[in-house]
C-alpha cells in the first residue's frame, strides 16, 4: 500500500495541474491537467534528467527519460496519450470516453495493450471533482477529491483505505504553479516539487521548465520540453 501511495505521489504532479480556462471553452472542457490555455490539438512533451543545481544546461549532456504524446478532441478535451521510453518504444497508453457533460472515463493500458486500470472522473459540483480508480476486475483502488479554493483548484485529497494524503498547490500568479507540497494526515511532508519556467509560446503556454523534488535525494532535476500544436 505504501508503495502504491509513493507511485501516486509521483503521478499527481503531472496529472493534477490546473490553469484558468478561456471563458468561451470553460464549460466544454475538463479541468486542464496539462497547464494549457486555448484549444490544443496535440502535445509532445520530452522529459530529460538534468543537473538542476547547474546554472548552465548543456543540451549534449541531457539524458532523455521518456516522451509523452497527448491528443485532444475538437473542443480541447483530453482524448488519448502514449508514453515512450528513451528508446522510443511505447511503455503505456491511455484513452478516454466521455459521458454526460464533462464526466468521463479513462482506460490505462500496458505496453502490450493490456488494460491495467481504469478511472472515472465525475464533476460533483463547480468546486469539487471526484476521481475513482478501479482494477480490471472493478475493484476500487483509490479515490481522489479535487477541491476548489479561492477560485482555483488548489487542494487534492487522496483517499486510500484509511490513509488520506492532502496535496496543496501554491501559485505565483494567475496561470502557473511554482511550488507544490504534499502532506499526509500526520502533517509530515512527503514531497516538495519546485518549478522554474524558462520559455513560453505566443499563446502563453510554457514550452520549457525545470523541476526538482527536494525530498527525493536521487532527483537531481528534470527538464521538460514541449511541442504544442494548435
Amino acid at each position: 500500500m505504501k508503495k502504491l501511495l509513493v507511485t501516486l505521489l509521483l503521478i499527481l504532479p503531472l496529472s493534477c495541474t490546473f490553469v484558468k480556462q478561456q471563458d468561451q471553452a470553460k464549460d466544454a472542457r475538463e479541468w486542464n491537467r496539462f497547464e494549457l490555455t486555448g484549444i490544443v490539438k496535440t502535445l509532445k512533451q520530452k522529459i530529460y534528467k538534468v543537473n538542476f543545481s547547474s546554472n548552465v544546461i548543456k543540451e549534449d549532456e541531457l539524458n532523455l527519460l521518456n516522451t509523452l504524446i497527448v491528443s485532444f478532441d475538437s473542443i480541447g478535451r483530453y482524448a488519448k496519450s502514449i508514453t515512450l521510453n528513451a528508446e522510443n518504444n511505447r511503455t503505456s497508453s491511455k484513452t478516454t470516453k466521455y459521458a454526460k457533460g464533462k464526466n468521463y472515463e479513462s482506460f490505462h493500458y500496458s505496453k502490450y495493450n493490456v488494460l491495467r486500470n481504469k478511472s472515472k472522473i465525475t464533476y460533483v459540483s463547480d468546486s469539487l471533482i471526484l476521481e475513482e480508480s478501479f482494477a480490471p476486475n472493478n475493484e476500487l483502488l483509490f479515490s481522489i477529491r479535487v477541491e476548489k479554493q479561492n477560485d482555483r483548484f488548489s487542494k487534492v485529497t487522496l483517499v486510500n483505505g484509511d490513509k488520506i494524503d492532502t496535496h496543496f498547490y501554491y501559485y505565483t500568479d494567475d496561470k502557473f504553479i511554482d511550488n507544490k507540497v504534499a502532506i499526509n494526515k500526520n502533517k509530515d511532508t512527503i514531497s516538495s516539487i519546485k518549478y522554474k519556467y524558462l520559455a513560453f509560446d505566443k499563446n502563453g503556454n510554457w514550452t520549457k521548465r525545470l523541476s526538482k523534488n527536494s525530498f527525493n535525494k536521487n532527483d537531481i532535476g528534470k527538464l521538460e520540453v514541449r511541442e504544442i500544436n494548435y
